[in-house]
């Protein structure tokens, strides 16, 4: 049996067709392109025609992929932007008319139960489990263990999109930019993530694009391998590192960067700053990148497994 699973984020869409029986799983396809519908939500409060013209394109090639696979069921979900736009029930039916998609507008805990299912639901550990999701537009602090218990669901209203339009008003970040990011960042995620630190035997793991571009930096990909970054080990020392070589960098310059994607480099930046008060509020030196997250866990959600 074949089912697929669309992600419509603040930042991109992604894909993943996947055929499965009783006790195997085969992904046929894992596709992303950058839309950011969230451009200038914050100011605007709805997603523009335009930025809906290119979504339902995107979403048509993808519905032909499925077609192509003969996927018998499908999920496709709104995240941040989706439920922050004022607009948002324009913007489902807009797409039902123009690619016979229908977007399933998501909560907050809903996102977190399918990100926190896809990321640890392969896992063997007994050990508690947070899972990190930093978005274009939200970032999810989610606790919990691998039978999917969660103590603790997080959404915060900072991501790599929206900060960037915030505090980064030039090609190059200046200091007083980036120290205003990192405390505006700190005074969010401090109360929550000072809670979660004092949890013994604690494992870290990030996922979606913001962390898996990071790691595809260290690892200096010159193109993208899935195989390499799932599972690979950020330090925070490499992450500062990263981070501080960002902000160095014009954008044209940020765009060769070996491992992070062109139309990643314009807000890049303030996601890596998440990620460094993240760990810095954790007292932790490293995460666990996956590249298993909520597309997964959409599936997981379709076939019950």
């Amino acid at each position: 049996m074949k089912t697929a699973a669309i992600d419509i984020g603040t930042n991109s869409i992604r894909l993943l067709i996947l055929e499965h029986n009783d006790s195997s799983f085969k992904a046929l396809e894992r596709k992303m392109e950058i839309t950011r519908i969230g451009k200038n939500l914050d100011s605007t409060g709805n997603i523009s025609s335009g930025t809906a013209l290119i979504t339902s394109e995107v979403l048509k090639k993808y519905k032909s992929r499925m077609e192509k696979h003969d996927v018998g069921n499908y999920r496709a979900v709104g995240t941040s932007s989706v439920r922050k736009a004022s607009n948002s029930s324009w913007f489902i039916s807009y797409i039902k008319e123009n690619t016979g998609i229908e977007i399933e507008k998501i909560t907050g805990e809903e996102e977190a139960h399918l990100s926190f299912s896809g990321a640890t639901k392969l896992l063997d550990t007994d050990s508690r489990v947070l899972v990190m999701d930093i978005g274009g537009g939200s970032t999810e602090f989610i606790l919990g263990s691998t039978d999917i218990e969660l103590e603790l669901n997080k959404s915060i209203n900072i991501g790599s999109v929206s900060l960037s339009e915030k505090f980064i008003k030039g090609d190059r970040p200046d200091d007083y930019e980036l120290s205003e990011m990192r405390s505006y960042i700190r005074n969010r995620v401090r109360p929550t993530l000072e809670r979660i630190r004092k949890k013994n035997d604690l494992i870290l793991m990030g996922v979606a694009g913001t962390i898996t571009t990071i790691a595809a930096i260290d690892l200096k990909l010159e193109e993208y391998d899935s195989t390499r970054i799932h599972h690979h080990t950020l330090t925070g020392k490499n992450v500062l590192g990263i981070y501080n070589m960002l902000c160095g960098l014009s954008l044209r310059e940020r765009r060769r960067v070996k491992g992070l994607q062109p139309e990643r480099a314009d807000i890049i930046i303030g996601g890596t700053a998440v990620l460094l008060e993240a760990l810095a509020s954790l007292e932790k030196d490293s995460l666990i990148v996956s590249e298993q997250d909520i597309l997964d866990g959409i599936i997981y959600s379709l076939i019950k497994f």
